[in-house]
């Protein structure tokens, strides 16, 4: 990539104050760093630490009610927190584009993607001479490597899928021409091979294009593929700023070297070195340093004065008593993916040599779904003769693309996919035939199976407390269980899950996302199963959150003994938690085994592509998104 030591973009002391009911909060303070033209900048940390809000008052998209952000924010020297509201609009979009998480959301759901483009081409004034908006639209439909964009184009938001909306959102950013490009996590919910696919198109657009690309991310595998230069969030401050390449290799603020510890890795014997506490929210900041209180090397003065930011080494920190020494190989032992070696996990039979029985035997399950039309022929299966077991304190891992009918699988399992389903092939649960399911076959498989669906904002229900949602599964499916029992398990669930006992009263808004995950487990348990359903259960945490969770799944199954089917595009969790390993495609199982063994030695070439797109730690590759086979694109 062309390099040059001219600034774009600089941000210098940025405050911004946002109104709450008690009052304004300061939600960002001391937020500082510079992107230099033509390079990958990333903005990382955990959730709440104020990255998005950061690149929104780059923009000034803001809240209604925000202040007007003080410190500086100079765009080629040009500070836009002067510009006056109209100006403002002609650096959005056609000088500073944004990609945003969500594309669903974020594109026009009752306009075609063609149209979409071709009105922001229009808005820009950057339209070719010799081509129409719409000429130019397919264009960039076909640049971003769209298939058939001339049918595409004419087709509305809900009838793409997931990696094509993110595409028609990059082609939708970029048509405006820009200088810089704004991704506001723009992979987190695509499985390993869209990923590196996305982020290949990005790469290969910003050296076509001269661009300049601000990521938002909590990957730090990504990260370290794929950027150059980061700055490191905590609390609405940047901590440390510095290149990817010195980050990674010395990291200097302990909350840095604490993210990094906190990655899965190959060790499976030993807990994930999980980060304490939470992030503070605005409003309810601690005096001192910000980390002071989650921070293990905390002094006095830490708790007291706040730190200001100075020079340790190549990078540039927030921090009283910067780390002195370099990570060395450390990193490493952090592999975010495949390629370490490590224990096996719970071995599948005893050391006696008996032979375990399954907890879940599945033999050839097929699952379609019926035509909607009266005389339409029904499609083919989504899920085609997948065969596997799991036994009592094993995780099987189920690992694929999005699509590939994992989910599918799950649901099946549990009788969960409704009456246009068509389920067949044989289900035992400890030695007993669950289909075809009668009322008293489902009533031993949900006392016996249970599922942690992958976002729990979705699956509590908003309008029941925590002590409601959880007595709720124990009084319909443990009717032999009294009151005070129901009442005794309910607090010694709060308590395994690590939540205090005052939360039973409280509903599902008033946790962060990691405690409502942590409830989602703790209803799972409360009926007492034998086996549980994971479905992308630490999908969207962060580092830290997802530490915490990992560690409390694989406490509870040494304590309980549970079975689980570990559903997930994570190869780092896939590492840490596995014994065994599926790998589905297009609804079938194509490579089954150890999982040390699959993911040092994978035989199927689509296992092969999967590996191939993994960003792993201590592995700086320039070439990640071009290892990726044509085939995984």
């Amino acid at each position: 990539m062309s390099r040059t030591d001219d600034v774009l973009l600089h941000v210098d002391r940025l405050t911004l104050t946002l109104p709450s009911d008690s009052g304004p909060i300061e939600a960002l303070s001391g937020v500082d760093f510079t992107v230099r033209r033509g390079e990958v900048f990333a903005l990382v940390g955990e959730s709440g630490c104020g990255k998005s809000l950061t690149a929104s008052a780059v923009v000034r998209l803001l809240a209604p009610g925000a202040r007007t952000p003080d410190g500086r924010i100079r765009f080629e020297g040009r500070d836009l927190l002067g510009l006056t509201e109209r100006e403002m609009r002609g650096f959005r979009g056609s000088r500073i584009a944004l990609v945003f998480q969500e594309p669903a959301t974020a594109l026009n759901p009752v306009m075609t993607v063609g149209a979409q483009i071709a009105e922001m081409i229009r808005a820009s004034r950057k339209a070719r001479s010799d081509l129409s908006p719409e000429r130019e639209a397919l264009e960039w439909l076909k640049r971003v490597r769209l298939p058939d964009p001339e049918t595409l184009a004419h087709r509305f938001p809900h009838e793409l899928s997931g990696g094509q909306k993110q595409r028609v959102m990059i082609a939708l950013a970029l048509s405006a021409r820009p200088d810089m490009l704004l991704a506001d996590e723009p992979t987190t919910a695509l499985d390993v091979t869209l990923q590196a696919e996305i982020l290949g198109l990005l790469r290969t657009l910003q050296r076509e294009e001269n661009l300049t690309l601000l990521l938002i991310t909590h990957d730090l595998a990504l990260v370290e593929a794929f950027a150059d230069r980061l700055a490191l969030m905590y609390a609405g401050e940047t901590v440390e700023c510095a290149a990817v390449r010195d980050f990674f290799a010395a990291p200097r603020h302990p909350y840095a070297t604490a993210l990094l510890g906190a990655l899965p890795g190959a060790d499976r014997t030993r807990p994930l070195a999980a980060i304490p506490g939470t992030v503070p929210t605005p409003g309810h900041l601690p005096a001192g340093c910000r980390f002071a209180p989650r921070c293990p090397k905390a002094r006095a003065i830490c708790r007291t004065t706040a730190p200001v930011a100075r020079t340790a080494g190549a990078s540039v920190v927030r921090c009283h008593f910067p780390e002195a020494d370099a990570r060395g190989t450390k990193t490493t032992e952090h592999t975010n993916a495949s390629g370490a070696s490590g224990a096996s996990g719970a071995p599948s039979t005893p050391s006696d040599g008996s032979i375990v029985s399954p907890l879940l035997s599945v033999r050839n399950l097929t699952v379609g779904f019926r035509a909607r039309g009266f005389f339409a022929r029904d499609p083919e299966p989504v899920v085609r003769g997948v065969t596997f077991d799991v036994r009592p304190g094993e995780t099987v891992a189920l690992v694929g693309e999005s699509g590939s009918g994992k989910t599918t699988t799950g649901l099946a399992l549990l009788g969960l996919l409704g009456g246009k389903a068509r389920v067949a092939g044989e289900v035992d649960l400890a030695g007993s035939p669950l289909f075809p399911l009668t009322r008293t076959a489902e009533r031993r498989l949900r006392r016996s199976v249970q599922m942690i669906f992958q976002d729990p904002n979705a699956s509590l229900d908003p309008r029941r407390t925590i002590r409601s949602t959880l007595l709720e599964g124990m009084e319909s499916l443990r009717p032999e269980w009294s009151k005070a029992q129901r009442l005794e398990r309910l607090e010694r669930l709060l308590h395994a899950v690590g939540l205090p006992a005052d939360a039973a009263d409280r509903l599902p808004h008033a946790f962060s996302g990691g405690q409502r995950q942590r409830i989602a487990i703790a209803r799972a348990l409360s009926v007492e199963p034998k086996l549980i359903v994971c479905d992308e259960p630490t999908s969207a945490l962060d580092v830290s959150v997802q530490a915490q969770i990992l560690n409390l799944l694989k406490a509870l199954q040494r304590e309980f003994g549970l079975g689980y089917l570990f559903i997930t595009h994570n190869f780092g969790v896939v590492e840490y938690m596995a014994d065994r390993i599926l790998v589905m495609k297009s609804g079938r199982i194509v490579e089954a085994g150890d999982a040390q063994a699959i993911l040092t030695h994978p035989v199927d070439p689509y296992t092969q592509r999967l590996l191939a797109a993994v960003p792993r730690l201590g592995e700086k590759t320039t070439n990640l998104f071009d290892r990726v086979p044509d085939a995984a694109r």
